[in-house]
């Protein structure tokens, strides 16, 4: 590899968590171009979701009809599929058919399941670790319930059964812990405020305000659905959703700067209450074919809101392509998006949204990331290159050098001052190439020199070096 590939990356040869991506796409980047390898991967990651959760449901004897395939739908499309979580979405997938298999084996024990389960928690280990923080926590649940039993009864038959049939998956994943790179570490911080929205992320995969509406309609939904029919789950099962829920609570926001940590379990949380769910009844009362419009509404209303504020990224993304040109091999590439002197709130962001609507506009391009975040379009210009963005993993066999200082991350900031302090931290003596959609050509910093390279479309490319002392 060049020397400054090296500053920034170490070959290793210890596992991480999220290697699936890396693994499929590598694999098959072999035979197609990887901006198709990454697309059928996501195709792979949410068909598992959403064919693991019917899956189950048929396993439990119960069917799937039009408003329980519609709230799946809208879970797997929540704020993890739109943060590009492609791995815990597949991991929770996994993790579906685990609990599955658990539950199944507390009611009717099987000789190979020790084994077996032990492999599928290996995988889903390395596939992300969410899903097996998920898998523990409902297990943690069963054995409770479980345990409070054989306390009663003077024994421990119940909850020694449970701990034998997964003593090998504890094993596997300590092993695999022990083994692994940690893949992020930094602070770890708990906000109340996260708690509250974070309940209102199941289908919410923009930054509207109207979109914890819809959440919270779907939520509504798929509380009168569990009124109406009831869950087909014992003591131990609905032990393990209360379990999982508590997780939510106790998750910090940021663990080891894995940002919203806590805010994705939710729409697992959800699917897992819609796979206990009892089938409807033969004779489906006025309720329940208002519910399934009222669902299938919300899923006109996300699929127009998809084509209203995505389409005018089409523009960004024939600028990105023609600014990726002009990045050379082996590039740092850092991205500054569209932001403002301060940051509009959700009010504004509100106001701004009904205001488009209202005047039938769409919603222009310089003000996209107001509503979406679309750092990836430029990343998939540059698939295949050998540059590096500081958002992603080289491959599944490079890390970054621990003892490196952290690069800057300006991609997620949304005022001039956030810009200004991400830049501050680039290391003295490092080139870096900088897509940007404001003017940096005024030294924002007093030792950081910009060279503006090229403008297409209103983005700009510059070479960024912070010099001196």
């Amino acid at each position: 590899s060049s020397d400054l590939v090296a500053q920034f990356f170490q070959a290793g040869d210890r596992l991480y968590p999220n290697l699936a991506i890396d693994v499929f796409t590598s694999v098959l980047s072999k035979v197609v171009p990887p901006s198709v390898a990454l697309t059928l991967f996501i195709c792979t990651a949410v068909s598992v979701y959403i064919a693991a959760a019917v899956w189950c449901r048929q396993a439990r004897g119960e069917g799937t009809d039009l408003p329980i395939l519609l709230v799946i739908l809208l879970a797997v499309y929540s704020e993890p599929l739109y943060w590009g979580l492609f791995n815990y979405i597949l991991g929770l997938g996994v993790m579906f058919v685990a609990l599955h298999r658990a539950t199944e084996q507390h009611e009717t024990p099987s000789d190979g399941f020790v084994v077996v389960q032990a492999l599928i928690l290996g995988a889903m280990c390395l596939i992300s670790i969410f899903p097996v923080m998920l898998y523990v926590c409902f297990c943690c649940g069963m054995v409770t319930v479980a345990a409070c039993d054989d306390w009663r009864a003077r024994r421990f038959a119940e909850s020694a059964k449970l701990l034998r049939s997964h003593w090998l998956s504890a094993l596997t994943v300590g092993a695999l812990l022990l083994v692994m790179e940690p893949g992020q570490s930094g602070p770890t911080e708990w906000h109340l405020i996260t708690k509250v929205t974070g309940v209102f992320s199941v289908g919410k995969t923009t930054n509207l305000s109207l979109e914890y509406g819809l959440s919270a309609l779907v939520l509504g939904a798929l509380g009168w659905l569990v009124w109406r029919r009831g869950l087909n789950a014992g003591r131990h099962e609905l032990a393990g959703l209360i379990a999982g829920g508590l997780l939510f609570i106790v998750m910090p926001k940021d663990l080891m700067s894995v940002g919203a940590a806590d805010r994705r379990l939710v729409p697992a949380i959800v699917t897992l209450a819609v796979i206990y769910l009892r089938s409807p009844s033969p004779q489906p009362v006025g309720l329940d074919r208002a519910v399934s419009a009222l669902l299938f509404a919300i899923v006109a209303v996300k699929a127009g809101l998809l084509v209203y504020l995505w389409s005018p990224l089409k523009q960004i993304d024939t600028t990105y392509e023609a600014i990726a040109k002009q990045i050379p091999a082996n590039a740092i590439v850092l991205l500054v998006p569209q932001v403002e002197e301060v940051r509009p709130g959700a009010v504004e962001r509100a106001r701004r949204f009904a205001s488009l609507v209202s005047a039938f506009q769409p919603v222009p391009a310089t003000e996209a990331h107001v509503f979406v975040e679309h750092p990836h379009l430029l990343l998939r210009h540059l698939a295949g290159r050998n540059v590096l963005p500081t958002q992603v993993f080289l491959n599944f066999w490079a890390k970054r050098a621990p003892e490196l200082q952290q690069l800057p991350d300006p991609a997620t900031s949304q005022t001039l001052a956030e810009v200004v302090a991400e830049l501050a931290w680039l290391p003295r003596e490092v080139t870096v190439f900088v897509v940007s959609h404001i003017a940096l050509d005024d030294a924002l910093i007093p030792d950081l020199a910009m060279r503006k390279i090229t403008e297409v479309g209103g983005v700009r490319l510059y070479s960024a070096t912070r010099v001196g002392d």
